[in-house]
């Protein structure tokens, strides 16, 4: 036997016994946290080196019908929109439509006097200023109308650059700037621009659960026992995605890969915000040293260096978490809370898969 081809035989076997028994311990691991936490659904996906090395569903999308949960099944992204937005507004820049440095006033005719100084790029780095949340509840959806009515007596939360606040509400901003500019709706231009040439045919703006049969419905854990949860849209380009672990892989092999957008435009996304003073946006998130891109948390995970976005919403959460120096991107999508907080457990599960497939990082704890 050739010798290069038995070593390369040997890697292989190697690689495919450590990978069997990776995912025989993940197993375990999910399907008792499923158990424990009350989880109705999880997919999740691991990407290692622009290619996916894992996908897998546990429990179920859909309780009532007894459908499981799988690769393919659609879920709320909440939050972890955010960062689809701010892709979106970085093809605006390329295509020369707009400046991250312009006020945003010059895109939105509607944008109250006190909101007047704000730019494109403070909105995307959440050091706005806007006021951060308009809803009167985590179930409050309202429309464009209401929006601007409300927006107009919210009082400004810090003069523009002088610190870093998390907004939705500068999100909903940027969703509005996009559809000035483009004359079309964000659902138009994101499917244009990004979901139809990534091929991410599962991936869609404000879809309701019942509309497909791969939507999984998000749930509460109330009363021992699990009960469909009133439907929220996420709102707008700060929220309303509905996407598979599939979909959202593609979309972060792309991004890596330079295929929709230039690497200039990602390495702007992926860099820390700076203040009107010139500092660096810093705080503490999750106990580590945190700074902030284009809808993106920069910081660590026991030592290593992550960039990640998540997002809770009624009945789902979801998690994607990019280990920059080791080229691995873990995501996760769930339906179903638990507790009276209503805490998702994307972000805890994103933690659990990554102590299983991230180099030095200790196998999987089970007692967290």
């Amino acid at each position: 036997m050739n010798s290069k081809f038995a070593v390369s035989l040997i890697s292989t076997l190697l690689f495919c016994a450590v990978t069997v028994a990776q995912t025989e311990k993940l197993d375990e691991v999910i399907r008792g946290q499923i158990a424990k936490q009350h989880i109705a659904g999880i997919s999740i996906a691991v990407i290692r080196n622009g290619k996916i090395v894992l996908t897998k569903g546990y429990g179920l999308a859909n309780i009532e019908q007894s459908i499981q949960a799988t690769p393919e099944t659609k879920f709320q992204i909440a939050s972890t929109t955010k960062p689809f937005t701010a892709s979106a507004i970085m093809l605006l820049v390329e295509d020369g439509k707009i400046s991250l440095d312009h006020k945003a006033a010059k895109y939105l005719p509607k944008l109250p006097a006190q909101y007047s100084e704000v730019t494109i790029r403070q909105l995307l780095t959440q050091t706005s200023g806007v006021n951060r949340d308009l809803r009167t509840g985590n179930t409050d959806d309202f429309t464009i109308d209401e929006f601007w009515q409300r927006l107009t007596t919210a009082p400004v939360s810090f003069k523009p650059g002088e610190r870093w606040e998390y907004s939705n509400t500068g999100y909903i901003l940027l969703t509005m700037i996009i559809e000035f500019v483009t004359k079309k709706s964000y659902s138009e231009f994101l499917s244009a621009r990004i979901f139809k040439p990534l091929k991410m045919k599962n991936t869609a703006y404000l879809e309701p659960p019942g509309t497909s049969k791969n939507r999984a419905i998000g749930y509460d854990w109330t009363e021992n026992t699990f009960r469909p949860s009133p439907y929220f849209s996420g709102g707008f380009g700060a929220g309303g995605l509905v996407s598979t672990v599939t979909d959202m892989g593609k979309w972060n092999a792309a991004l890596d890969a330079g295929k929709f957008l230039k690497r200039s435009s990602v390495e702007q996304m992926f860099a820390p915000a700076k203040l009107a003073d010139g500092r660096t946006v810093s705080f503490v998130f999750r106990d580590a040293p945190t700074s902030y891109g284009f809808g993106w948390f920069l910081t660590s995970y026991r030592g290593h260096k992550i960039a990640t976005h998540g997002g809770v919403v009624s009945g789902f959460s979801a998690q994607m978490v990019r280990f920059t120096d080791d080229k691995i991107t873990i995501i996760v999508n769930a339906n179903g809370k638990s507790g009276a907080d209503h805490i998702g457990y994307a972000e805890f599960l994103a933690a659990t898969v990554a102590d299983n497939y991230v180099p030095d990082l200790s196998l999987v704890n089970t007692n967290r």
